[in-house]
């Protein structure tokens, strides 16, 4: 079965996660998954918005080229009704943490108090519940575009969630 049947067949099996729709987190991994890419491969993180225009179609904002491990997302349109944020991880690099999101992704987002969408070198999606101060992982492995070189790193077993006191915990 393809990525996205599975995404949303596990979505039906286990109902909702967040407060995020369906159609926004297929919409949010479909788009990730292209960015991925361009991600990888010039090895620098992408960011910015998701949302819906006035009619209500979902929409992404121009991604934004950050460092390899920052992004700087700026404010968003006013003109869209922003529901996430969202960020890719960049390329592969054996020594860092960069299969989960960090506890400054989260801070991040709880200080705009949006959700936040995260992509990782290995294909992981991860969904930042700022309301909950916690993210969940979407999907696994090559669940979105993986670097090629990618091999699981500094933690063998990644689990499918953490709080920010997880995180800064286990990273800081």
């Amino acid at each position: 079965m393809k990525p996205t049947v599975l995404f949303l067949l596990a979505l039906v099996l286990t109902g909702p996660v967040f407060a995020q729709s369906a159609e926004e987190t297929d919409f949010a991994r479909e788009f990730l998954d292209r960015l991925q890419l361009r991600s990888i491969v010039e090895d620098r993180e992408y960011c910015g918005y998701f949302g819906r225009d006035g009619d209500g179609r979902l929409l992404a904002t121009r991604p934004r080229r950050g460092k390899y491990n920052s992004c700087t997302m700026g404010s968003p349109p006013q003109s869209m009704g922003v529901f996430a944020s969202y960020h890719t991880h960049a390329a592969y690099e054996r020594h860092s943490v960069n299969e989960i999101p960090s506890p400054q992704d989260l801070r991040s987002d709880i200080d705009q108090q949006i959700d936040g969408y995260v992509s990782t070198p290995g294909g992981r999606l991860w969904l930042v519940d700022h309301k909950a101060r916690e993210t969940r992982q979407l999907c696994g492995e090559g669940c979105v575009a993986q670097d090629p070189v990618y091999r699981p790193g500094k933690f063998e077993k990644i689990r499918s969630s953490y709080t920010l006191d997880d995180l800064e915990w286990l990273l800081e």
